[in-house]
């Protein structure tokens, strides 16, 4: 008789079956360093970072970086080949980091000797002693924020088991660094409604008008210098001038 079970349910149920004690444990420390003090963002992805190392044998370091158009962006390393090989990707804008962001795919390295996709970085791994990787995508809402990378002194060091652990604190991370940007973007937000605010007050004290006339006057400068309105608002709060365009000459 077959299962009803759904596939995804039984596969992430054996996942479960397969995680140690240990395993555990690592994972609860990492849920919690996300609830860090005032929501600091760095000491959750070093948490990430160095308990990956301490949870899968098969690693010696560990690297998280982000991606933004296309340029990395070290966030946290443990041990010094992650940090000097995230130079070495950040100098030739190529590697395995990288194309595992932008191509939003798991990329397995078993063996850096026979490795023909980046020379110049496997090179320098295996001068560093770093022999496979595993380079896993940060993502939240079909959005790739970075990697979160594995690396072992042993050639095929990484099995099926590592790779799901392994995407497990990949989450975490995504979810802490998706996290982080909304709450910048909530700070930008409140910031640029109070510059404009006083913005308008500034307008309203001077021409004594309301507050939509004053915003009116506001968005007409935008439009007329071709600025954002933010940008003029700033720059009526800091100088005391409303921004207008040049008039043309005769």
């Amino acid at each position: 008789m077959e299962s009803s079970e759904p596939a995804g349910l039984s596969q992430f149920q054996e996942d479960l079956d397969g995680f140690s004690e240990r395993a555990f444990r690592s994972l609860d420390i990492v849920a919690r360093a996300l609830h860090v003090k005032n929501a600091e963002l760095e000491p959750a992805l070093k948490a990430i970072v160095s308990t990956a190392v301490t949870t899968l044998s098969s690693a010696q370091h560990a690297g998280l970086i982000t991606v933004s158009r296309g340029v990395l962006v070290p966030q946290a390393t443990t041990g010094r080949p992650p940090e000097l090989l995230d130079q070495l990707q950040q100098k030739l804008n190529d590697g395995p980091c990288i194309d595992a962001a932008v191509q939003q795919t798991l990329i397995h390295v078993d063996n850096m000797h026979r490795e023909s996709r980046w020379p110049d970085f496997a090179a320098e791994a295996e001068n560093l002693g770093v022999h496979s990787m595993l380079c896993v995508p940060l993502r939240v809402h079909e959005q790739c924020l970075g990697t979160l990378s594995l690396y072992s002194e042993h050639v095929t060091a990484f099995t099926g088991h590592d790779e799901r652990v392994t995407t497990l604190f990949a989450t975490l991370a995504a979810i802490a660094l998706a996290e982080a940007q909304r709450t910048d973007q909530l700070h930008a937000a409140l910031a640029n409604r109070d510059i404009i605010g006083q913005a308008k007050g500034i307008l309203m004290e001077r021409h004594r008008i309301t507050a939509e006339a004053a915003f009116s006057h506001l968005s007409q400068a935008s439009q007329n210098v071709n600025m954002k309105l933010t940008a003029v608002a700033r720059h009526l709060v800091e100088t005391g001038e409303l921004l207008s365009a040049p008039r043309p000459e005769r």
